[in-house]
């Protein structure tokens, strides 16, 4: 089938153009057939004459004609992504985010709109190499547009959907160390700024660096110490975000968390989002190339307890860094460290101090259930939770209600697990004390004959 927009001829089946983005319904295509440039900025109407849908086509005019729209990035229930041109910067490629929102339901639009300004406040604060600024927000005809710096590239997770296998391991590592460099800028702002959304789809491999980009800031919030002030809809995405953030109480080591379960699912190409919250199996169990290191890094980072994770991404990224190092050969304060063939040479890594030895009792993340994927048909939320390159979930009609029946869900399954203790045999205690008992009377023996006995055959 044809494009209309841009002509390209697209493979049957296929709702949506492969290369511009526009829509293929052939029953739109034979009402309407292909818009003229006069509609191409008209907004899509529901049955009620509520806007619902992006604006947003190829050669879609903004701001006077000075962004011209090059091709769709993502759409979806709650807003749009496209590549455009800036015509007032030598046609610099840019990428808009359209907010799109019920005007049928006040509250949420208002909900909707403070979030997104807020996703833009947050950026327009920030100053990192590696998190796409914000250079433009305007609205025009009742819609929202923020515009970005555009990071050509590829997302983890379209790197996984197209490879069909884990990432190498001191590929994987550096991406990580590159994110947690970003997360440690972030929790140095005042006050410290927590992303509440890490995952691979929003970390983007440049494709003129080979850098990873943090992007999607869109439920971020720099209000991590306020306590008074109660998180109800910050909950990230199923599989990443970490229990305490279902309860309300995100900080900077729930990112970590969200970090390391993504680290875990392109190491093992296991999505968590295909199984039950909170379940990941050793990593060597799942991948025998992943290093052991590497593992026990992973470990730690996913404690379900918060305070048995890293503390701060400083700590987590120099554990990263000495693995690169130490293992593969990355340059010392090589912050980037660039795979262009500088990680060479395997070097043995000695073993942390108080790691569990072979034959030694399992940890609490080693003895978490490992139950069978769920049938697609039954996975909580599956339906919302595939993300699409630009960060915007793709959830289509009825997204918002099934969102928030699987919060209502998270909220009702979560419970912490009890706490273990160690429980030691009664025996024990006994035998300790006629041991040291018995010492005693020996020791005192001795040195009652030095004493008393010994003189007399002096």
């Amino acid at each position: 089938m044809k494009c209309p927009y841009c002509g390209t001829v697209n493979p049957a089946g296929e709702n949506f153009c492969i290369d511009c983005g526009g829509s293929l319904d052939p029953t739109t295509m034979a009402v309407q057939g292909a818009p003229s440039q006069s509609e191409l900025h008209e907004p899509v109407t529901s049955g009620t004459g509520n806007t619902t849908t992006s604006t947003l086509v190829p050669s879609s005019r903004l701001q006077g004609g000075r962004y011209v729209v090059k091709k769709i990035l993502g759409q979806g229930g709650m807003g749009a992504a496209v590549l455009a041109q800036d015509t007032r910067i030598a046609n610099k490629e840019v990428v808009i985010k359209e907010l799109i929102s019920d005007k049928d339901d006040p509250e949420q639009r208002q909900e909707d709109v403070r979030n997104f300004k807020r996703e833009v406040d947050t950026l327009a604060h920030l100053d990192h190499p590696l998190i796409p600024t914000v250079t433009d927000l305007f609205e025009e005809s009742g819609r929202y547009y923020m515009v970005q710096e555009y990071a050509a590239g590829q997302n983890l997770e379209d790197y996984l959907e197209k490879n069909k296998k884990p990432m190498s391991e001191p590929e994987a590592l550096t991406y990580a160390s590159q994110v947690l460099d970003i997360l440690d800028y972030l929790s140095r702002q005042h006050p410290p700024i927590v992303h509440r959304d890490i995952k691979p789809a929003n970390i983007i491999v440049s494709s003129r660096d080979r850098r990873a980009r943090l992007v999607d800031f869109g439920i971020a919030r720099a209000d991590a110490l306020d306590t008074k002030r109660k998180q109800t809809t910050a909950l990230g995405t199923p599989g990443y975000a970490p229990p305490e953030q279902y309860q309300g109480r995100a900080d900077a080591r729930s990112d970590l968390y969200a970090l390391a379960a993504t680290l875990h699912h392109i190491l093992t190409n296991r999505d968590p989002a295909d199984y039950p919250p909170f379940n990941y199996p050793p990593a060597r169990t799942l991948n025998s190339a992943i290093s052991p290191e590497t593992e026990r890094l992973l470990e730690r980072a996913l404690q379900m307890e918060i305070s048995k994770r890293y503390q701060n991404a400083a700590a987590m990224k120099h554990d990263v860094d000495e693995i690169l190092q130490q293992r593969f050969g990355a340059k010392e304060n090589d912050s980037t460290y660039l795979l262009s063939g500088g990680l060479t040479g395997k070097r043995p890594m000695p073993r942390p101090s108080g790691a569990s030895q072979p034959g030694s009792p399992a940890s609490p993340y080693e003895q978490g259930y490992r139950p069978e994927p769920l049938p697609r048909a039954q996975q909580p939320g599956r339906q919302w939770a595939e993300p699409d390159p630009s960060g915007w979930r793709d959830g289509g009609q009825g997204q918002r209600q099934r969102q928030r029946e699987w919060e209502s869900r998270q909220r009702q399954m979560y419970a912490p697990p009890p706490p273990q203790y160690e429980q030691r045999p009664v025996g024990n205690s006994g035998n300790y004390m006629q041991t040291s008992f018995l010492l005693l009377v020996i020791v005192l023996a001795i040195i009652g004959f030095i004493l008393y006995v010994l003189p007399y055959f002096g």
